[in-house]
């Protein structure tokens, strides 16, 4: 029996693989400045991304756009007239060609009166610090310059001046938004344009398997395709998932222990041979030898005898002393 916590989530996952961003298999501006010639050759070539589950997060980031599109909308108060317009959300605009093919896409919102570009992106906490130090991906002011030439190619609501990124926080407050910008570069979107070009025609040229061996693997933890193929890789030649960085084991630190020297083996003193007498052929004791003998006293007639040591004289005894009191 199914469970209502299985049928909740399932129209969750339903709700997100088919949402239009979920099933579109074509190349749009948001993937054209992907730093993995595989993953556009893939993308041009109409394959579908690998598997990774319901992906939440761009769900939630999704659900942001909507609500944010209607704020704007609602921020627009000339009542509907076009001269008056502020913020124009949502609009598809054509970045360019590829292989003769229109690539459009749809612009978060624009700014008339300045002529700005604005692109929405909801990221987490760790992204967000990336971002405000490091500044945004490629990927993503190509994503900008794209829709900024989209703009400016169509004219109707005037040309693109600059492009910017508003990195909102998925799980914080307002206050930690970053917003970066900078002036429309035309060239940034017509580079990513002609390398896209160029990988259509090798694509056409020669097909998808010599072109994908002709593209090394990137490092992008992002890029899905190049992941999964690393790990199937591994697999098919009897590798580990430790060894791609799948699962990682971060041992403990150890103390750092000093190398001391081998200590210097020490070989015992062999005892000295004891010195013997010259006339008997006995040992003799050190005492002696050390005085310079070489002979026994004993065995040496020409060594004088010991003389014997006089005696102290002693104090002749002295008369008792008469103890006056006792009479």
């Amino acid at each position: 029996m199914t469970s209502v916590e299985d049928l909740y989530l399932g129209v969750i996952k339903d709700g997100i693989t088919r949402h239009p961003r979920s099933l579109q298999k074509r190349i749009g501006p948001s993937e054209m400045g992907r730093p993995c010639d595989r993953w556009i050759l893939h993308k041009l070539n109409g394959d579908g991304e690998p598997d990774r589950g319901p992906a939440w997060k761009p769900a939630v980031g999704t659900a942001v756009h909507d609500q944010l599109e209607r704020w704007f909308d609602a921020a627009n108060r000339g009542g509907g007239e076009v001269d008056r317009t502020e913020w124009v959300t949502e609009w598809s605009v054509t970045v360019g060609q590829i292989g003769g093919q229109d690539i459009d896409g749809h612009s978060d919102l624009f700014h008339v009166p300045t002529g700005t570009v604005i692109d929405h992106k909801i990221v987490g906490p760790k992204q967000l610090s990336k971002y405000r130090l490091h500044g945004p991906s490629q990927q993503y002011r190509v994503q900008a310059h794209l829709y900024g030439k989209g703009f400016t190619d169509d004219g109707g609501w005037g040309p693109c001046r600059a492009v910017a990124i508003a990195f909102l926080p998925r799980d914080g407050e307002l206050s930690g938004a970053y917003f970066w910008s900078e002036p429309y570069n035309p060239h940034l979107a017509a580079e990513a344009l002609q390398r896209a070009n160029r990988l259509w025609t090798m694509l056409t040229v020669v097909g998808i398997d010599a072109a994908l061996a002709a593209s090394p693997l990137c490092d992008d933890q992002w890029c899905t395709w190049c992941k999964t193929e690393k790990r199937a890789q591994h697999r098919a030649a009897g590798g580990s998932l430790f060894d791609i960085g799948e699962l990682q084991v971060v041992p403990e630190p150890q103390p750092r222990q000093l190398a001391l020297p081998a200590p210097i083996p020490i070989r015992p003193a062999e005892p000295a041979a004891p010195t013997r007498c010259t006339v008997c052929g006995e040992p003799m004791a050190p005492i002696v030898t050390m005085g310079g003998f070489t002979t026994h006293p004993s065995c040496d007639p020409e060594t004088p005898a010991p003389r014997p040591v006089p005696a102290t004289p002693q104090p002749a005894a002295l008369a008792p002393v008469t103890n006056l009191f006792d009479r």
